[in-house]
């Protein structure tokens, strides 16, 4: 149980989700087995087919694993349902994890707002708790026997409440924290993206700062579930990192470290060493939090860069003038002025969000010095 509630267990359920195919699972199985797993194959291929069947079976497999020839339609259901037969509580764990993952998987969207939160979570909820195992496992009546299908299906939606209740309630400390790196970072040429766990859903974070979000507690629990009591005694004897193998569940992002005040001064202190060494720079971190993954992304522009978008801003502003007097004081041509201001506009229009973004800090940094 030590392995349980190990910090692995809760890295492998809150990776986004698992895709899992057991029907090539079940018959990659077949052909890879060692003798000890095919022999349980071969009795459940005995079981469901008859004794002529898993004659032929035997006869034909090497043909059918070098490819030589190829299993019907028929045959190839065969296989794949005395493999599944023989599936390990492991497997039997991961097929039903990723039915249910499935079953959700389009049920809400992939990019919310802030205010969208509480709708989207009480969407999944309601969405897991319609999840019928039965339905969704094309080979359920061969991987599950008895009871094990109501068993599994209890123990996959008491999983996913488990953590999607734990990863929504955990959002409001995070808010607390984007709000922070907001205003202590304090510049527009911040670029932030975050994604929840489980679900990779991103939250547009970047108005935090503006107003107060209250996320409602949307549904509770009816018994509380504890990681010592997540198992129930019929599956608790499963193997997490076999489980992992099967999965191949892989953590595809290099995270830099965990998001806390001290990590936003950290970022605020080398952004303040970038701008008074008057060199440019980029900071990127990945950051794991409370509830998901944030990205930041933070661009640090050198004394040239500015003094470049200020040169730009003034002669525009100057050349726009010298432009209507010439085309409606000493000439008269709507033409030429088209074309100039055309001209013009690629003095401003390739680094014009870097200019809004410039402009608007300025402002800001010029406000907060009043106060």
């Amino acid at each position: 149980m030590k392995d349980i509630i190990d910090k692995g267990f809760n890295d492998f359920f809150l990776n986004e989700i698992s895709k899992f195919d057991s029907r090539k699972y079940a018959y990659d199985t077949f052909f890879n087995c060692d003798k000890n797993r095919f022999s349980e194959i071969a009795t459940a291929y005995h079981i469901q087919n008859g004794y002529s069947a898993l004659k032929y079976m035997l006869d034909i497999f090497y043909s059918w694993k070098n490819g030589s020839v190829r299993p019907n339609s028929s045959s190839t259901y065969r296989i794949i349902a005395s493999a599944a037969s023989t599936f390990t509580i492991e497997e039997k764990f991961v097929e039903a994890y990723t039915r249910l993952a499935n079953h959700i998987k389009f049920s809400f969207p992939k990019r919310i707002l802030l205010k969208d939160i509480n709708g989207t979570f009480e969407q999944i909820i309601m969405k897991i708790e319609s999840f019928n195992l039965n339905n969704t496992s094309y080979y359920a009546k061969y991987i599950y026997s008895g009871n094990e299908m109501e068993e599994y299906q209890s123990y996959i939606q008491n999983i996913f409440k488990f953590y999607t209740k734990t990863i929504f309630e955990n959002l409001n400390e995070d808010i607390e924290l984007f709000i922070k790196v907001y205003k202590d970072v304090n510049t527009l040429f911040l670029t932030t993206s975050f994604h929840t766990y489980l679900y990779n859903i991103e939250i547009d974070i970047h108005n935090a700062i503006d107003r107060k979000f209250e996320l409602r507690k949307i549904f509770e629990l009816e018994h509380p579930i504890s990681y010592e009591k997540l198992l129930n005694n019929n599956i608790m004897n499963f193997s997490l990192e076999q489980v992992s193998k099967i999965a191949k569940a892989n953590d595809t992002i290099k995270i830099d470290a965990f998001l806390s005040e001290i990590e936003i001064d950290k970022i605020v202190k080398w952004k303040n060493e970038l701008e008074n060494s008057r060199n440019k720079g980029t900071i990127s971190m990945n950051l794991k939090t409370n509830s998901g993954i944030l990205k930041i992304n933070l661009r640090i522009l050198s004394p040239n860069e500015k003094a470049l978008i200020i040169a730009r801003i003034i002669g525009f502003i100057i050349a726009v003038p010298i432009l209507v007097y010439n085309c409606f004081v000493l000439t008269t041509s709507v033409f030429i002025f088209i074309g100039g201001l055309f001209a013009l506009s690629y003095l401003i229009m390739p680094i014009f969000s870097d200019i809004l973004d410039f402009t608007n800090d300025v402002l800001n940094h010029h406000n907060n010095g009043r106060k």
